[in-house]
């Protein structure tokens, strides 16, 4: 018997821009947001909060979601930017869902839109908005690089390897060379030599390891209430979220003694993130287990990430992740397929929307839309895990079909 809901999504719109149809993230939310308000079949005077992540790469202006209602003239009773790191995005809808069971709004619109790679020099951005401005930037890191020390603490502890790493880049790639948007779709699929072959970013981080920059994506999402979600079309229902944030900066991380969450293992560490604990909340609050769970869509930014967010979400004893890439359980038909646009790895970061892009995808996978390849079982229950910063924060939500 499938938990009771606690709300639904019942209108979703995405939109795509490229190097050859640029769009601005105001434009991409707009689009986004249009498709998903005639999806749901509601006018936008009848949205009473709107919810996104931080303001967008390609548009840093603050107050960012108070700029998108402004030009959409879409007043509404709240907006604000959530901003757990990229997990704040996954928590939109989790806000959404307690304004919603107070009484204090029928419909709220979660969204977010970015394009950095076709506006903004990424390269040059450095690791300044992840790194420690007195302790870490100094010394002139890269985000790949701060990664990178989390994955040879990884390596030291359970004995992975850069062909294990490989395999997650193989892995993820077989979905994003079938998605018509996946950023790295054009290089085809890809085997462990091809991975191996390609030069270090931060070692032990190989080029095929690392996300790449996307294009620019937009996705919006409609949440109401389970009553409402009667009358809609193709309803993706809310079973259950957790979010949790632990610090800021690396160096942060690895001077920590102590953490009031006890899923996230001894400290310090650098080998459990926060979504341990997120996902301790969903699955208390559903009433579900992994067990349960049909299909994960992660945030896998770098190759040893993928491992490390199985465990936490309980998909392995700690450092056998990996077995669930090696066994071909994520694969088109495997029993658990993971990041079926190709996740981070291969659909690309084209900012801050990417978090959104994994919620987009889930429902597009729930409803039987895929934009690339279905799995060969199509899933009833999909589990969205969100992550930002430095091993920093985490969300977890748990979407079905199932009422």
């Amino acid at each position: 018997m499938m938990p009771a809901p606690v709300a639904a999504i019942v209108g979703m719109g995405d939109a795509y821009a490229s190097a050859t149809n640029r769009k601005d993230p105001l434009q991409l939310a707009a689009e986004a947001t249009h498709k998903a308000l005639a999806d749901a079949g509601i006018r936008k005077d009848q949205v009473d909060g709107v919810f996104t992540g931080r303001s967008p790469w390609a548009d840093k202006r603050s107050q960012w979601s108070n700029i998108f209602i402004s030009h959409m003239q879409m007043p509404v009773t709240l907006t604000s930017e959530i901003t757990l790191h990229g997990a704040g995005l996954n928590a939109t809808v989790h806000v959404a869902a307690q304004m919603i069971a107070a009484g204090r709004a029928e419909y709220v619109l979660c969204l977010q839109s970015d394009a950095t790679e076709l506006f903004v020099d990424a390269v040059a951005m450095g690791a300044e908005a992840d790194a420690d401005p007195q302790f870490e930037v100094p010394y002139g890191p890269t985000i790949p690089s701060l990664y990178a020390q989390a994955a040879c603490r990884y390596f030291h502890e359970f004995g992975i390897t850069e062909q294990d790493l490989a395999d997650v880049a193989v892995a993820n790639q077989r979905w994003g060379a079938r998605h018509p948007h996946a950023a790295k779709a054009r290089f085809g699929e890809i085997d462990r030599a091809k991975v191996l072959a390609s030069p270090y970013v931060a070692t032990p981080l190989r080029r095929w390891m690392c996300s790449t920059w996307g294009g620019g994506t937009g996705g919006a999402l409609v949440v109401t209430s389970v009553e409402n979600a009667k009358a809609a079309r193709d309803p993706v229902y809310v079973l259950g979220y957790g979010s949790a944030t632990t610090h800021e900066y690396l160096g942060d991380r690895m001077n920590m003694k102590r953490c009031r969450y006890s899923a996230l293992g001894p400290f310090p560490n650098l080998v459990y993130t926060a979504t341990a604990e997120a996902a301790r909340q969903a699955y208390a609050m559903s009433g579900l287990g992994p067990g349960d769970i049909d299909m994960l869509q992660m945030s896998v930014n770098f190759a040893h990430m993928g491992p490390i967010i199985l465990e936490d979400l309980g998909f392995a004893r700690k450092g056998r992740g990996i077995d669930v890439y090696r066994e071909g359980r994520t694969a088109i038909e495997g029993d658990l397929p993971t990041d079926t646009n190709g996740g981070w790895l291969s659909f690309g970061q084209p900012g801050i929307s990417c978090n959104m892009d994994s919620y987009v995808e889930a429902v597009r996978q729930l409803r039987g839309q895929a934009l690339g390849a279905a799995p060969t079982k199509r899933p009833r229950t999909v589990l969205v895990q969100g992550a930002g910063g430095m091993l920093a924060a985490g969300g977890v939500t748990l979407l079905s079909t199932l009422h």
